[in-house]
């Protein structure tokens, strides 16, 4: 089931940044033909792009998130028993969705006092950009809720294999 969903989120969430960053081209790069070339720029590219660029960087959190490839110090956990590993994995996981949480509460108020505030240039309500912050934090408080039961799972699964096994140390 985790690997399914994640599976899942994880194409969704690469062909809308597939298309956020190709539109992000396109803008920037008509802009830069009109300057150049017609002597007239495009008033909405800059804000736009910034726009599009704000997504694609929650969006790409989201996917490093997805895949671990945030930045982690695994000096410690690399040298503690293993079961020890395990139940670090769970304390963090749990740190990480309080965090969430705090996130999604302060990104739903923002993008929710924001609707009346438009950008200058292109007029869009800064709560579209803004509305990015709930929809990462939902999406990664999911993310984080199945590897909270990926991480619980392979706890005691492998606990009790041991067990019946007669093994003492707990591998990953």
């Amino acid at each position: 089931m985790y690997k399914n969903l994640t599976i899942i989120c994880e194409k969704i969430l690469q062909y809308t940044i597939i298309i956020l960053l190709s539109g992000m081209v396109i803008v920037v790069f008509f802009n830069v033909i009109g300057r150049y070339f017609l002597n007239a720029a495009i008033a909405w590219s800059e804000e736009v792009s910034r726009f599009m660029l704000i997504w694609l960087v929650f969006l790409g959190a989201i996917l490093a998130y997805i895949n671990d490839e945030h930045l982690g110090l695994d000096i410690v956990v690399k040298s503690i028993p293993k079961k020890a590993a395990k139940v670090i994995a769970v304390i963090a996981d749990l740190l990480v969705l309080y965090a969430i949480t705090i996130i999604l509460k302060g990104g739903y108020s923002i993008t929710m006092e924001s609707w009346d505030w438009t950008s200058p240039a292109a007029a869009i309500p800064y709560a579209y950009v803004y509305l990015i912050v709930p929809i990462s934090g939902a999406i990664l408080f999911l993310q984080t809720i199945l590897k909270i039961i990926y991480h619980i799972k392979a706890l005691f699964m492998r606990e009790a294999s041991d067990k019946v096994q007669g093994k003492e140390g707990v591998s990953c």
